[in-house]
């Protein structure tokens, strides 16, 4: 079935997309578990290099004596 229309004035805003560059929400589910286990990562290591560097204020087991004696 064919139809004739006819239009005098159009305003509008277009946004062009390239359809191959679409993501089904299964691939973009499993981008964002990626992304999100990498940054728990990220944050785990980067609190094991604080506490590996920080000075005092730990418990070194030494009682407070050198050597770590009682």
């Amino acid at each position: 079935m064919t139809a004739q229309v006819h239009i005098r004035d159009v305003v509008a805003q277009t946004q062009v997309m390239d359809g191959d560059s679409l993501l089904t929400p299964a691939v973009l589910t499993r981008i964002v578990t990626a992304v999100l286990a990498a940054q728990r990562a990220q944050q785990q290591d980067e609190e094991a290099r604080r506490r590996d560097t920080q000075v005092g204020g730990g418990d070194c087991g030494c009682h407070g004596r050198a050597g770590g004696r009682p």
